[in-house]
């Protein structure tokens, strides 16, 4: 019994003094508020009340639209085509004894390319024509005879046959002496080489290739409604994927006289200068035709329109507003105040507009913006519908060009 009490005893004093410190602690607690209450309720009162805060204005830049004149562009897709193109090959069989050329390397027409080796050929030739030579004498005699009836008219007439047969023999291996020299069939640039020094070629091998690509021709197709408005003599403008930043422009030299009846489209060929051979055949082009007619259209900077499934949306700027308030600085009215810039603050309306065609730097609007009218070209990630905004000093981007008056 007396154990029993005294762990009673022990547990009842352990309790209460946890009991204490629990109220010691709630009684810091109450101290320290009403302390911070009396610290801050002086400086509270003293404070004037502040102003709703107001959201800042966005800095942004703007750009005005403009009435330009533009032509009508249709765009195709096209390839580029040699204005002449072949694979050299051999006529006649025989064995390469030079090369006059390196693979790459512009030609003139007329240069050799090969020579075959004509050794055998040329002692030939020299047979025939010492035969030729014998055979004209045989027959200035049988004519002498014959006029003195010592020989017969047929006689003159087989002598005679056998000069011109083998005068024909002397021509034919002439000829054929000249095919074992390949030569450049026009000018151009040569590809790579397919043969080398000694080698046997049989009739029809390939030797190399050569393209003439000054001037060049790009292929392309076109919707047949457009066929009327299309013929030779209008310009065209060609880019390609080897010259992103480059328009190579030329003129259109030909047009299919029909209409394929399957696709509904028909053919057109273009003639680009390249004077600087940076076209070759067989490139991947983008191609546009500038009609003549001409039309007025307002266009506003590619970057003041913002795209989304919803529609094409311009933020205008709106004129009239309140001036920018003065920098901070000087807010106690010093003799030798900072100027403030001289900017306004002006609201934004977002606009749903319908846009045309695309030319450089310019996009056409159809709906939504009159001629005249500012827009903002960068920012608008921070605008929403009613915004404040300070236009910048750089009023127009400076990498904006201007709008298009015709080709």
């Amino acid at each position: 019994m007396a154990r029993r009490s005294a762990h009673e005893t022990e547990g009842t004093f352990g309790q209460g003094f946890r009991q204490r410190r629990i109220l010691a602690s709630l009684a810091v607690l109450v101290i320290l508020a009403v302390a911070g209450y009396w610290l801050w309720s002086p400086i509270a009162d003293e404070r004037e009340p502040s102003e709703p805060t107001q959201i800042p204005p966005v800095t942004i830049t703007a750009a005005r639209a403009e009435i330009g004149i533009w032509r009508t562009e249709l765009g195709a897709i096209g390839n580029l085509v040699a204005v002449h193109g072949v694979q050299v090959t051999t006529e006649v069989a025989g064995m390469v004894q030079t090369i006059g050329f390196e693979s790459g390397t512009e030609v003139e027409q007329g240069e050799t390319l090969v020579q075959f080796n004509t050794d055998v050929d040329r002692a030939r030739l020299e047979r025939l024509e010492a035969e030729a030579e014998q055979a004209r004498r045989d027959l200035a005699r049988i004519q002498e005879l014959t006029q003195r009836r010592y020989a017969s008219q047929s006689e003159r007439e087989q002598a005679a046959t056998r000069v011109e047969t083998l005068e024909a023999q002397v021509r034919e291996q002439r000829v054929l002496i000249g095919k074992k020299r390949i030569e450049a069939p026009f000018s151009g640039i040569l590809g790579l080489r397919y043969v080398n020094l000694g080698q046997y070629l049989e009739p029809g091998q390939a030797v190399v290739d050569l393209q003439s690509i000054a001037p060049i021709y790009v292929d392309f197709t076109l919707p047949g409604r457009h066929y009327g408005a299309v013929g030779p003599g209008l310009p065209i403008r060609v880019q390609v994927d080897a010259y992103p930043d480059r328009d190579f422009e030329g003129e259109i030299s030909a047009v299919s006289p029909k209409v394929d009846p399957d696709t509904h489209n028909f053919s057109v060929r273009g003639t680009l200068p390249n004077r600087e051979r940076l076209l070759r055949p067989g490139m991947f082009t983008d191609v546009v035709v500038t009609l003549p007619d001409e039309r007025r259209v307002v266009a506003v900077p590619n970057t003041a329109v913002s795209y989304s499934p919803y529609g094409d949306v311009v933020f205008l700027i709106r004129e009239g507003g309140d001036a920018a308030p003065p920098p901070a600085g000087n807010p106690d009215g010093n003799e030798n105040p900072v100027e403030a810039p001289d900017e306004r603050i002006y609201r934004v309306e977002r606009i749903f507009v319908t846009t045309g065609e695309r030319r450089g730097l310019r996009v056409e609007v159809l709906k939504g913006v009159e001629p005249g009218d500012r827009v903002v070209t960068s920012g608008q990630l921070k605008l929403s519908d009613g915004a404040r905004v300070v236009i910048s000093d750089r009023d127009v981007l400076p990498d904006v060009e201007p709008v298009p008056k015709g080709p």
